[in-house]
């Protein structure tokens, strides 16, 4: 494997979407302290107040690292809502393109869709359209928005597409969340055709003892599905959030992944 340059040494402008609570806060808290002192560090998610709370964290670990907070639904997918997100909130903050030697985009936000029908079950197309707004149109279009504004190739790129095993195999009922995870894959091994510039790590954090994987645990249909995730707990075999950003940052500092090739931290 290619050896490259430890990602972190370099002064960067980080967004990280999902930042508000499980593997996104963990990545972020991790991230900060790593990174380039004078850094800057965009959380976005949809609930501002969670975003602030991880906001003082970061202040008392990571004084010299700037945080700034970023409300965001990536399911408004109307015309617009992505156009000159980051033009934006550099100007608002009297920050420059030409202040970084480096630009990061994490994608971690996800959801897991309908849990209680199967494939046949699904007839309602606004849900299943608002289902790919939200993990598929909405991350392409922040990526598009992120790079429109970062778009000199001379500049160190990296995207990091946090993936999940369903990419790789199917996990019935979890059909859209498989599909969705598939498809921004494919994207990301595209677009890293595309543009050989552009660092890509697709990464699979493995089961992660969250939100999510607790309201899947919970709700969904499959019995089977459920009594997996039961051992997987009882095995203690699920991975805390905090276990899995760290292994995410080792990757990174390692930097010796291929480009866009999935990586799971979980066999």
């Amino acid at each position: 494997m290619e050896k490259r340059e430890n990602i972190f040494l370099k002064k960067s402008f980080v967004a990280i979407t999902g930042a508000s609570r499980g593997l996104g806060r963990c990545i972020t808290l991790q991230c900060a302290v790593k990174f380039h002192p004078n850094s800057v560090l965009v959380l976005m998610a949809r609930n501002v107040e969670a975003l602030k709370s991880v906001r003082t964290e970061l202040k008392a670990t990571t004084p010299n690292i700037t945080v700034l907070v970023r409300q965001y639904d990536q399911g408004k997918t109307d015309e617009g809502y992505f156009n000159g997100i980051f033009d934006s909130l550099l100007t608002e903050n009297k920050l420059s393109k030409d202040d970084f030697e480096q630009v990061m985009l994490v994608h971690n936000c996800a959801t897991s869709g309908d849990k209680e029908k199967t494939a046949l079950q699904l007839c309602d197309a606004d849900r299943v359209r608002s289902y790919y707004d939200i993990n598929l149109c909405g991350m392409i279009l922040l990526n598009t928005s992120f790079f429109a504004t970062f778009c000199d190739p001379s500049l160190s790129r990296v995207v990091v597409n946090i993936t999940s095993l369903a990419s790789q195999r199917p996990m019935p009922p979890l059909h859209l969340y498989c599909a969705g995870k598939a498809a921004r894959d494919m994207f990301f091994r595209v677009l890293s055709a595309e543009e050989p510039s552009i660092r890509v790590l697709t990464y699979a954090p493995g089961p992660i003892d969250t939100d999510m994987m607790r309201d899947m645990e919970a709700n969904v249909s499959s019995t089977s599905f459920r009594k997996m995730i039961k051992g997987l707990r009882e095995d203690g075999k699920l991975l805390t959030p905090k276990e899995t950003a760290a292994d995410l940052i080792q990757v990174l500092e390692d930097n010796t992944f291929d480009n866009a090739e999935y990586l799971s931290n979980y066999v």
